[in-house]
């Protein structure tokens, strides 16, 4: 029998697989949102009630990595569809809580040293959305606003790439080494820890409190009048007030 796990974490792995199999051309924008949204409230309840979960984090840094490194390569046309600024800061904002809170949730010290390995291996992906977003931000697109905030939202991300990225790149010249395994650039990231300065982000665990009116209220009435429809269909009625019930419940929905 596996090992029981926390519910928290079994919404994470929905999340993260939803994030994988979703990077298509009809993309989903409004879904991709709820689901940045949902890990993005996760954080911040473990970060207030110190909860560190014994969650594979590096699975959710690669999918939102290369979720971006998506919206990168298709930029001509969700531009053109839809505010892919918004969902591009609200990604980078999640590194941001992992970045400033990290200490509150991520599980051992060294998920700290995981964390900063894998945006310095992709610092393409963060470069390249850094000259995105400010292309856009010095333009007069309708997106304007968003993207200037996308721009100031990587400031962190852009420091630490651009203070151990050298540092990598000089123990590699002083070794006379071609390439460096994954310990070697942890250790060089561990001793220069020290030097690093960051800015405190604001607003990091603010988020707008979700309802379903309007977009979604035809969408839960017409789920609960079909769980109520099948209820009704699949049982048997003993009673009236079972029968008082079900009827009370058809009325609400």
């Amino acid at each position: 029998m596996s090992a029981s796990r926390p519910l928290a974490c079994v919404l994470l792995d929905l999340m993260v697989e939803f994030i994988i199999t979703h990077m298509m051309k009809s993309f989903p924008f409004d879904l991709y949102k709820r689901c940045i949204g949902i890990i993005h409230r996760l954080l911040c309840y473990q970060k207030r009630c110190r909860i560190r979960l014994g969650f594979s984090w590096k699975d959710l840094w690669s999918a939102l990595m290369n979720l971006l490194k998506f919206i990168l390569s298709h930029e001509s046309h969700l531009v053109s569809s839809c505010n892919i600024f918004e969902l591009a800061l609200r990604i980078v904002n999640i590194f941001n809580v992992f970045i400033t809170y990290g200490d509150t949730f991520l599980p051992t010290p060294t998920s700290y040293d995981d964390l900063y390995y894998e945006i310095i291996r992709v610092h393409q992906i963060f470069d390249n959305l850094y000259l995105f977003a400010l292309r856009y931000s010095s333009s007069d697109c309708e997106w304007k606003s968003t993207a200037t905030r996308l721009v100031n939202s990587l400031v962190n991300l852009k420091a630490i790439i651009n203070h151990f990225k050298p540092k990598i790149d000089s123990w590699t010249s002083v070794h006379n080494a071609t390439s460096l395994t994954e310990e070697q650039v942890l250790s060089v990231i561990r001793g220069n820890y020290d030097t690093l300065t960051l800015k405190l982000i604001e607003s990091l665990e603010s988020y707008q409190k979700y309802t379903e009116a309007p977009k979604e209220t035809a969408f839960f009435t017409q789920l609960t009048r079909s769980i109520t429809n099948r209820v009704r269909d699949s049982i048997a009625i003993h009673d009236l007030q079972q029968m008082s019930v079900l009827k009370e419940f058809s009325t609400i929905s």
